[in-house]
């Protein structure tokens, strides 16, 4: 992101002329007015006249209930296909002078970008928009013809008199008077959370409690809306807790903060696993999270379209409870269940064989030979580990390619304007998902240049040992969204196996399990006490399945990815079934996107959109 996103540094208040500066809002305001009259008029010619031609138009939620990217020759083509009219948007306004800066996208592309509000009959909604300013200019002009609109983005931010109970619209928390029989606030809330299926039902039920559902249930708790979070486990944060010992968070603090409550500013840079899991039960805890724990749903939940709401059996220590939430969402991740090698003979294998989900710590295997297969993020962490703790041999199998980075130059490159270094959570957020994936394809494939240039000691040392790296254009960001996977972010074990301290078997696969190792396609066979599946996980879908049955699975859309339009599908939106929606990502996509998630569930129950609607799963193609 960081050509996208210049440091505060480089264009603080006062780093360019006042003049300038005065230009440049001048000019986002010159635009800004052409775009109110289009749409006051509703005139799609219009407001397509003031995109540039390699432009785009980024909206979520504000159109048709969906995520849209149009470039500008799709916009009026999609409106016409869909039967749509532009919205009426009301003072489409500049946010705040000091948000308007000079950003180089690409090398020799700047664009004068500002922060935006407006407003509808319904909704308050905010964006940005990025003009593109024409080789030579001086940043001074009297009319529009110059100003063209890179990228123009727009999306709902509140509805109104709905918002978001918080700092002035914050519950009292007590009444100042006195009444027999009066409980509370403890009380309450725990007749709250055991009432659901007795007395009450969630208007949305959230199964998974991780970061994704935490974050999901804040945002809706805030807008008043009824959740209750599902998660199998003991405790909110086990998911993390119960992880391998080394694990930490692979992305900075900067741009993991939760919604509403921000980490303390002395935490690490990398927060240590245990951290993450205490922080999720703290956030419960503090954002009032209704939670059921050691809690599972019998497979088959159904949704009844003439009462718009599903029929849950959820299984709990206590005994079964039957819900009819409104809404079901599915937030256990991006995967499924573990995944291992298919038709892999292991009946004769004396040692332990486990899968990375499995792994916990390297104590007891000091001395012992292990053999990890698979080359990602587990693989080489669990590989360091059991390095660590003087295993007397480990073997990591990369059985294809990899796309490596480091963390110290990758992190820096990709991040540094906006999660690091940059503006507010909330600004960098809103650039962030400002950006289509086309565009930060483009961006990314620079900025993937410029960490290899910069790794290259680090690359080298690695295909000197054999090691095959996936020279994957789009970098890191672009691995994530298209294939959820595929890639290392290097803390240190580049380093163990360009040394050779954890050996490498490459390009092969297991065919199977000796009794005392592992035999390969090439017909060697390595010894081996402990053999490491980091082999990934099954599709999300099949999740799904085992929760709401095939039949509702199988009318689902494709899940992550990227769609005609590069949005990716299936999450986050509608994905092929009313009421039914996928929570998943990394921390800062789950902030970011949470909020729409919640934004949408809103409207449904306030039938400002037909709550039957499934969404579109075939976005529509503009040649």
């Amino acid at each position: 992101m960081v050509e996208s996103a210049p440091s505060k540094d480089e264009h603080a208040t006062g780093a360019h002329p006042e003049p300038r500066t005065q230009n440049m809002v001048k000019l986002i305001n010159i635009w800004l007015r052409h775009a109110q009259v289009a749409f006051e008029t509703r005139n799609i010619e219009g407001l397509v006249e003031l995109i540039d031609d390699q432009g785009y138009w980024r909206d979520i939620l504000t159109l048709d209930l969906d995520f849209n990217a149009l470039k500008k020759y799709e916009i009026k083509p999609y409106f016409e296909c869909l039967s749509l009219e532009l919205p009426r948007f009301q003072n489409l306004t500049l946010d705040r002078p000091e948000s308007v800066r000079l950003i180089k996208i690409y090398p020799g592309v700047e664009v004068i970008q500002g922060l935006i509000s407006f407003e509808t009959e319904s909704y308050k909604g905010s964006g940005l928009v990025q003009l593109r300013i024409p080789k030579g200019s001086d940043l001074v002009t009297n009319g529009k013809e110059d100003l063209k609109a890179m990228l123009f983005f727009t999306q709902i931010w509140e509805v109104k008199g709905h918002e978001e109970r918080i700092k002035s619209l914050r519950p009292l928390g007590t009444t100042h008077t006195y009444e027999k029989g009066s409980r509370n606030w403890l009380e309450m809330r725990t007749d709250e959370i055991e009432s659901y299926g007795i007395s009450a039902q969630p208007t949305v039920l959230i199964i998974g409690a991780g970061h994704n559902g935490l974050m999901l249930a804040a945002r809706l708790r805030v807008l008043g809306v009824s959740c209750l979070l599902l998660d199998k486990c003991e405790r909110v944060g086990d998911c993390w807790r119960k992880r391998y010992r080394s694990l930490c968070l692979h992305d900075p603090i900067s741009a993991s903060h939760f919604p509403y409550l921000p980490y303390p500013d002395s935490w690490p840079t990398y927060i240590p696993k245990d951290k993450v899991a205490s922080w999720f039960e703290h956030y419960a805890e503090a954002m009032e999270l209704s939670i059921w724990l050691q809690s599972t749903i019998k497979p088959g939940a159904t949704y009844d379209a003439s009462t718009g709401s599903w029929s849950v059996e959820v299984n709990r220590p206590t005994g079964s409870r039957k819900l009819r939430p409104r809404y079901l969402v599915m937030a256990t991740g991006l995967s499924g269940e573990a995944q291992w090698p298919t038709k892999l003979p292991i009946e004769s294998f004396t040692g332990t064989l486990i899968h990375s989900s499995q792994f916990k710590n390297a104590a007891g295997w000091e001395g012992k030979q292990a053999v990890v297969i698979g080359a990602c993020n587990s693989a080489h962490d669990l590989a360091a580990e059991l390095w660590a703790n003087n295993a007397a041999s480990v073997t990591i199998v990369q059985r294809s390619s990899t796309y490596v980075m480091s963390s110290q130059h990758g992190i820096e490159v990709l991040l540094k304007g906006t999660y690091v270094d940059g503006p507010s959570t909330a600004d960098a957020d809103l650039e962030f998902t400002s950006l289509p994936l086309n565009v930060v394809e483009n961006i990314h494939s620079r900025s993937t240049v410029e960490i290899a240039k910069r790794d290259r000691p680090l690359l080298d040392s690695l295909t000197n040992v054999g090691f095959k790296l996936d020279p994957y254009p789009g970098g890191l960001l672009m691995k994530f969204f298209r294939r959820g996977g595929g890639y290392y972010i290097d803390v240190g074990c580049s380093k163990l196996i360009a040394d050779r301290q954890i050996k490498l078997k490459q390009g092969v696969e297991v065919t199977e399990l000796t009794p005392n190792g592992v035999r390969f396609t090439d017909g060697e066979e390595i010894e081996a006490d402990l053999v490491v599946c980091a082999t990934g996980y099954s599709p999300l879908r099949d999740s799904i399945r085992t929760v709401v049955g095939s039949q509702v699975a199988d009318t689902l859309g494709p899940i992550w990815g990227t769609d005609t339009q590069g949005e990716i599908p299936g999450v986050w939106r509608l994905c092929g079934h009313p009421a039914f929606w996928n929570m998943c990502g990394n921390f800062a996509l789950s902030r970011c996107y949470s909020r729409h998630v919640a934004t949408q569930i809103l409207l449904q129950e306030l039938g400002i959109y037909d709550k039957n609607f499934p969404g579109r799963l075939n976005k529509i193609k503009i040649d």
